[in-house]
């Protein structure tokens, strides 16, 4: 009676033991989302992605020496890559909207000839300075593991290996933006799904994160952080979860450094949770700062650790920045920043740019709805601007929601992702601005800020919210439709750019 027992004589059941599933529309939506990603990862012509070409030549001698790249003595790529670019001229087409690249099965049967009399010192002769060199190693070694699993194969189908493990990321980041937006909306499935939906199905999601680069990491690391940062402030902050706060935000710093902008956002989370569990005794104080500083120690402590010991700088990229310009001018700054963001004023000095008319749409807006290849690919300017008013309409309706139902929200969520958001918009500003006025190019890209995809999400949820129950099933309808067609138009326009 292996399901029964008798006690005094009675038979009684046991309990059955419930099992908590996922959601069906989650796991629906990041098979859905993995589907379209694998396909970018196919369509995507070699390296044509923004600095795919050195993201990999960083797991390649990461893979095949053990060591990180950057030294000055070495050329930035291996002759096996340099080889591979120049057969099916990747190079020459990343960019450049009238080069194509190079299709002809005896120019592929050519190098693979040249590519196995190479053997493995044409793939270790690489590591030196390329504008990934100075990143953390933590993503590459992620990569590291396809590339060794194919290892045996030619260039490009290590490529696309690692290009699928990559977009596996993806499945983490709408896990994120899922809690996220339960913890928001109090677990509303609709709304859930509503916000998840743009972070899984938005075509920039989608590219990005099937290429070979840190980001798609990134966004996973961001996503899960928001969630946790929201969740502390709904549920108290305890030790742990500030311990995996900061891990989780130690975690995006080791993957780059524009991920020091969680810092702020999460010191935020901390102090207000402490306020609100009137916290201020010693010994808490002691556990959650030692968690803290525990959080911390184990990510970003480690690397800092690791590159002293490598003769490294642990944050290139920081330091690059702030040091490009002789100083910095307050005034100058807040010209820049203006002029990014609204037209110049006739007494500002003109900063350069490679916007056609206000970079805020030319660099974040079109960078962030569909700007492909090396930021080349693009659709005509009629559809960003369709774009562009419904991304209007959904604000104005967001706002309208938030503000009708200020009252019975939380100050410190809407306080919190608005500090991500600037912090993040603040340090991307000032690394630009320091870069030119250096004398360098224009930095930003409209990717940079995929890593809020989350918050964007939660605007879009709350704009639905704001419609009444019976039509917010059709929005979502129209919304996941909306997406689709955008997916499917951006991989035409591809198609179109590489391949017609």
């Amino acid at each position: 009676m292996s399901e029964l027992a008798v006690q005094d004589g009675a038979e009684t059941t046991e309990a059955p033991v419930r099992r908590r599933r996922a959601p069906r529309a989650l796991v629906a939506l990041i098979g859905a989302s993995l589907l379209l990603a694998f396909a970018w990862a196919f369509i995507s012509p070699p390296f044509q992605a923004p600095d795919e070409n050195a993201h990999f030549g960083y797991t390649q001698t990461l893979a095949e020496t053990g060591s990180l790249p950057g030294k000055e003595t070495k050329p930035a790529f291996s002759t096996e890559q340099v080889q591979a670019g120049s057969a099916s001229n990747s190079d020459q087409a990343a960019a450049q909207r009238s080069v194509k690249m190079t299709w002809d099965q005896q120019a592929y049967d050519r190098w693979l000839t040249d590519d196995e009399k190479l053997g493995t010192k044409g793939r270790e002769d690489g590591g030196g300075l390329n504008p990934a060199s100075s990143n953390p190693p933590l993503y590459y070694v992620f990569e590291a593991l396809p590339y060794l699993a194919t290892k045996g194969s030619d260039l490009f189908t290590r490529l696309l290996a690692m290009r699928l493990v990559s977009a596996l990321w993806l499945a983490v980041t709408i896990l994120g933006a899922w809690l996220l937006a339960g913890e928001v909306f109090h677990r509303d499935r609709l709304l859930q799904l509503t916000t998840a939906s743009l972070v899984g199905l938005a075509p920039m999601m989608s590219f990005v994160s099937s290429a070979v680069t840190p980001d798609s990491m990134l966004f996973a690391a961001w996503s899960l952080a928001l969630w946790l940062g929201v969740r502390i402030l709904r549920r108290g902050v305890t030790a742990p979860s500030a311990l995996a706060l900061f891990a989780l935000t130690g975690v995006a710093i080791v993957i780059k450094a524009s991920s020091y902008a969680l810092l702020p956002p999460a010191l935020f989370v901390v102090v207000v949770g402490l306020v609100r569990r009137g916290g201020w005794q010693p010994a808490v104080l002691a556990r959650v700062g030692a968690a803290v500083a525990a959080g911390l120690a184990a990510t970003v402590g480690v690397w800092f650790v690791l590159a002293a010991a490598l003769s490294r700088p642990a944050a290139a990229q920081v330091s690059a920045a702030s040091s490009t310009s002789g100083g910095a001018d307050p005034r100058e700054f807040v010209s820049y920043v203006w002029q990014f963001y609204l037209p110049r004023l006739p007494f500002m000095d003109d900063f350069r740019s490679v916007a056609h008319t206000i970079p805020v749409y030319d660099i974040w807006f079109k960078g962030v709805w569909g700007s492909f290849g090396w930021t080349e690919v693009l659709f005509r300017n009629r559809i960003y601007l369709l774009l562009l008013l419904v991304t209007v309409a959904v604000v104005v309706l967001a706002a309208i929601e938030l503000w009708k139902t200020r009252a019975g929200s939380d100050w410190a969520i809407g306080a919190f992702l608005a500090l991500a958001a600037v912090a993040l918009l603040g340090g991307l500003h000032w690394s630009e601005y320091n870069l030119l006025t250096g004398g360098a190019s224009n930095f930003n890209q409209g990717r940079y800020l995929l890593p809020l995809a989350g918050i964007a999400g939660l605007v879009l949820a709350f704009a639905v919210r704001r419609l009444s129950p019976a039509r917010r099933s059709i929005a979502v309808g129209v919304v996941l439709g909306g997406l689709m067609v955008l997916q499917l138009a951006s991989l035409s326009l591809v198609l179109t750019r590489f391949y017609a």
